[in-house]
């Protein structure tokens, strides 16, 4: 062949490798699911106008859109990019640089990268056709799938993105300030699952950075890979986890904690392993996320509905059999944020419903999980609304309280459960378990530790007790142990009669090793031709040219053959056995087990030579030895090597001679057993004495241990009694707190109630102003929600037209003063806030309360007063006579500039004075007396002279009116004007 044919086949090769690789690009490339309501429109065209035509993405958009309206959605956003953008048909394969948008009135899912078109079904709860999309797709596509949620009400979405990044996916979300409704964005935020908060229009960008990165694309480039598979690297990574959490993940699967990390080095944008180890030392915040993402546990209501169905017909069997005095015990490893443990509690408080028992079982759930921050979510119970989707109505009727956008699991539901947090590698397990639910957590664990684990279950189900595993995950090698209830549903039964500690339990568990596996398998390195050669001629040593050998343990059981050894063993009827003493020829068996009995004395090599045996009829000469190991991992064990120094060739001897001869070899044998039988009666004896000394031993410290029993027993009785009265005190103690609960779950119910009721908004905060408590009223002021308790105030939006709230609190707390103000919202109602500081009963400020009183009815009335003062201020302007306005109370409410002008008063000593205390003290008289009570003279005109006070004599017309339906003098108001003669 010549170079130029040489060359252009390997450009061929070249050629047909890049067309590999641009078909496998084809097969697996990131498909882009698209959340959003009608509303946020907008933000997708934003998105489109930025992203590149030629990204290799697909994009799948979901929108919430009125079932009876077409809007063309289609049409309308083709003009923001190059992409084709079509509306989805049932059936259609996704394909990469397409946009496919989802048909009204239709949920839709995806399988093998073809999108499945289905009709709406509302009958299990919410329409939550966001969530729907992005679960089948993290199911479908794992790791190419990515979840962004925009714009809108509710909390769709939420789940989604829960799924997405348990399958290894990425999330991005709106920012909720460039959103037209928070509400969906929000939710999904508070998953802390979301990688990126972007405005749409900066989204692209990020995430075309993300997918491009060498750790992600398929196929890695062999410097990444190389670098990927450095064990160094990926120490130092765990030894960094370890000391800065507590937590060893090196029993984790390789491949779960690899794709993991490459995610991190992805979202940080860092060139390789090494730059992301300096980065984790840097930045101790993301030691903190990457444990977060290694701990990332999803899970739904009555996951896998199908599963609950026939766990409860099992769970109900085993139920049935209990007497009803043995609580009903559960542990559910690896609870995540409570909806499992939940699920189960729903089962059986169900089943416990359905008794007609007047005492029934108790019953005890231990939840349990790695993550802190998931075991706080369970223990608070809140699940926003999108679970109607997992949960009938039936059961959220039953089970939850409709609380704000979620739901909130009822008392006695939660009561049944307690939430730990738990280490299963090295916290001790919870026992005597009718029911272990240990679902999804040991797919990412080592087989080597799911061998280990199992019998830990084991160990902790009573027998008969039900493990229930999810539906990638088995029993493995302990089959033996279990019986299989449901082999689809992965639910197993204890047999009886099968012990747990048949096994060594190694717990709490330890890394002995850790393989060093390539993570991808472009990575794996394969055996060359030379390794080939060499392992095939080691095979024809060891099966014809070594020796013959067994490996054997000090009892003389064989644990493993090397070589042709039936000449030398024989296998006798009865039970099989590997004893080598039971399984040795009658001629080697003193020979042989000296030689093993004096190497185990010894711990050295024993040697025999010219032993003969006998085989079809010819004689054959042999040598053995017996050589102690003592090299790891065979230490103490011994090593049989037989070497066949081939028949012994017969002499041709005179006559007699043969007999005398057969004489001298059997003497010679008889007397090599004789001699073997003496060495083991010596060592025996040996033994015997050694033993016997021993015995005399132990039995004085069996006396010794005997009296200290006595005396500990003793001591045990007096401590036994003093248990007794300690746990009388501890009864009584125990019904006192008891009684102390109940009263303050009264009071805590009292003033609920009392705060429910007097529609009156209350907030509790602390001296850092972080909520402590709220009533529902507040709600309407703030935009707050169950979990935002802990949060500062200052963080949540108020509906209120007032700055800065948080000054005057902060000055409440210092002066230790009340402060009252009214305030308007932007709808435009009024409250009075009244702020005062928090004091314990030790007279200690604490915080302050909030208590908001609508007073828009109020504040309306008096704008109406208002505008009536006024309008009649100025009526009474216009009128020709000085003129004045007293209540039924002789109150002054109103005067003319005539009247103060004609007795030279001022507006500060007439309004809101006693007309008659004007009258007394500054005019000296009681003649308007009679005027003002006398029924007689209403509406008329009085002539009245009087020497006024530094007016002089004045001759005055007096005419009282009365104003209003009611002519009684002591309702309504008076008009009194005063006219100069």
């Amino acid at each position: 062949m010549g170079l130029e044919s040489k060359v252009k086949k390997k450009d061929q090769g070249n050629i047909h490798k890049e067309e590999d690789i641009k078909r496998k690009n084809l097969d697996s490339f990131p498909i882009v699911g698209m959340g959003g309501s009608a509303g946020s429109f907008s933000a997708f065209e934003k998105f489109f106008l930025h992203m590149p035509s030629n990204s290799g993405m697909a994009f799948v958009i979901i929108m919430h859109m009125d079932p009876n309206k077409n809007m063309e959605l289609a049409r309308l956003l083709q003009p923001s990019t190059s992409m084709p953008v079509v509306e989805a048909e049932d059936g259609m394969l996704v394909e990469p640089n397409k946009v496919y948008i989802i048909p009204p009135n239709s949920d839709m899912g995806m399988h093998n990268r073809h999108l499945l078109l289905f009709k709406v079904s509302r009958s299990k709860g919410a329409h939550m056709s966001i969530d729907h999309f992005l679960q089948s797709l993290a199911e479908d596509q794992w790791n190419n799938g990515v979840a962004i949620v925009f714009s809108g009400m509710g909390t769709d979405g939420e789940t989604g993105v829960r799924m997405i990044k348990e399958k290894l996916g990425m999330a991005m979300v709106q920012d909720p300030e460039t959103a037209d409704f928070r509400s969906m964005p929000e939710t999904s935020i508070k998953t802390h699952l979301v990688d990126y908060i972007l405005p749409p229009e900066e989204m692209p960008g990020r995430l075309v950075k993300y997918l491009n990165h060498p750790a992600l694309k398929q196929p890695s480039t062999e410097e990444f890979i190389s670098k990927a598979h450095s064990e160094t690297f990926m120490l130092k990574i765990l030894m960094l986890l370890r000391s800065h959490t507590g937590h060893d993940f090196s029993l984790y699967k390789r491949s779960t904690i690899t794709r993991r990390i490459e995610r991190r080095i992805a979202y940080n944008q860092l060139p390789d392993y090494e730059y992301y180890v300096n980065f984790l030392r840097e930045n101790p915040n993301e030691i903190e996320v990457l444990f977060n993402e290694l701990l990332i546990g999803v899970t739904k209501f009555f996951r896998d509905q199908a599963a609950f169905e026939a766990l409860k017909q099992y769970l109900y069997a085993l139920l049935n059999k209990k007497n009803n005095e043995e609580p009903i015990r559960v542990w559910v490893a690896g609870c995540s944020t409570g909806e499992e443990a939940y699920s189960i509690a729903i089962l059986i408080m169900e089943y416990l419903e359905g008794l007609s028992l007047k005492q029934k079982p108790k019953v005890q759930i231990f939840a349990t999980d790695l993550d802190p921050n998931a075991i706080e979510v369970a223990r608070i119970g809140f699940y926003f609304a999108n679970i109607a989707s997992e949960v009938s109505s039936k059961r959220l009727e039953r089970f939850f309280v409709k609380k704000n956008n979620g739901f909130v699991v009822k008392k006695e539901v939660r009561e049944m459960i307690v939430f730990a947090q738990h280490n299963l590698i090295k916290d001790a397990p919870f026992t005597r378990l009718d029911l272990l639910c240990c679902r999804n957590l040991m797919i990412y664990l080592t087989a080597d530790l799911q061998s280990k684990i199992i019998p830990i279950f084991q160990y902790s189900l009573n027998v008969n007790g039900i493990l229930f595993l999810g539906p990638a995950e088995s029993v493995g090698a302990f089959h033996d142990r279990f019986n299989s209830l449901d082999s689809k549903w992965k639910l197993f039964e204890r047999k009886k009669g099968v012990s747990a500690l048949g096994t060594k339990l190694d717990f709490p568990f330890h890394v002995t090793h850790l393989p060093n596996k390539s993570v991808k398998a472009e990575g794996i390195i394969k055996p060359s031709m030379k390794n080939l050669m060499s392992e095939t001629f080691q095979k024809l040593l060891l099966e014809n040219h070594i020796p013959a050998s067994l490996l054997l343990n000090e009892k003389g059981e064989i644990l493993y053959i090397n070589g042709q050894v039936n000449r030398y063993l024989q296998f006798n009827s009865g039970e099989a056995v590997l004893d080598i003493h039971k399984m040795i020829r009658e001629e080697l068996k003193y020979a042989v087990g000296n030689a093993i009995h004096q190497a185990c004395i010894h711990q050295n090599k024993i040697e025999e030579n010219d032993v003969r045996i006998k085989d079809n009829n010819k004689i054959y000469r042999i040598s053995f030895t017996v050589e102690y190991l003592t090299e790891y991992p065979l230490n103490d064990l011994l090593l049989l090597i037989i070497t066949d120094k081939g028949p012994i060739r017969k002499n041709r001897t005179k006559p007699g001679n043969g007999s005398e001869l057969s004489k001298d070899g059997a003497v010679e044998e008889l007397e090599k057993e004789l001699i073997y039988t003496k060495q083991q009666l010596h060592t025996t004896i040996e033994q015997m004495e050694t033993s016997l000394e021993e015995l005399k031993s132990t039995n004085e410290e069996l006396q010794s241990t005997n009296e200290e029993l006595q005396s500990t027993n003793e001591e045990a009785l007096t401590t036994k009694e003093e248990m007794q009265s300690l746990n009388e005190e501890l009864m009584t103690i125990n019904l006192q707190y008891q009684n102390k609960a109940e009263e303050l779950s009264l009071l805590n119910n009292d003033m609920k109630n009392l705060l429910d009721n007097t529609e009156m908004g209350t907030i509790f905060l602390d001296n850092s102003l972080n909520i402590l408590r709220f009533t529902p009223q507040v709600t309407k002021l703030f935009n707050i929600i169950p979990t935002d308790i802990g949060r500062s105030i200052t963080h949540i939006v108020s509906n209120f037209e007032y700055p800065s709230i948080e000054i005057v609190i902060m000055e409440v707390i210092e002066r230790l003063s009340g402060k009252e103000l009214e305030i308007k919202t932007k709808k435009g109602d009024w409250y009075n806030m009244r702020i005062m500081p928090y004091r314990t009963t030790d007279n200690f400020i604490n915080g302050a309360v909030l208590t908001f009183n609508k007073i828009t009815p109020l504040k309306s009335m008096e704008f109406k007063l208002s505008t009536l003062v006024d309008y009649t201020q100025a009526t009474i302007e216009k009128l020709t006579d000085a003129c004045i306005l007293i209540d039924k109370e002789k109150t002054i409410l109103a005067v003319n500039h005539k009247f103060l002008n004609l007795f030279r008063l001022r507006d500060s000593e007439v309004i809101e004075h006693s007309f008659l205390e004007i009258v007394h003290n500054l005019w000296g008289t009681d003649k308007f007396d009679e005027l003002l009570f006398n029924k007689n003279l209403i509406s008329t005109e009085v002539l009245i002279q009087h020497n006024f006070k530094g007016l002089g004599m004045k001759d005055l017309f007096v005419c009282v009116e009365h104003i209003g339906k009611n002519k009684d003098l002591k309702e309504g108001v008076l008009k009194i004007t005063f006219k100069n003669q």
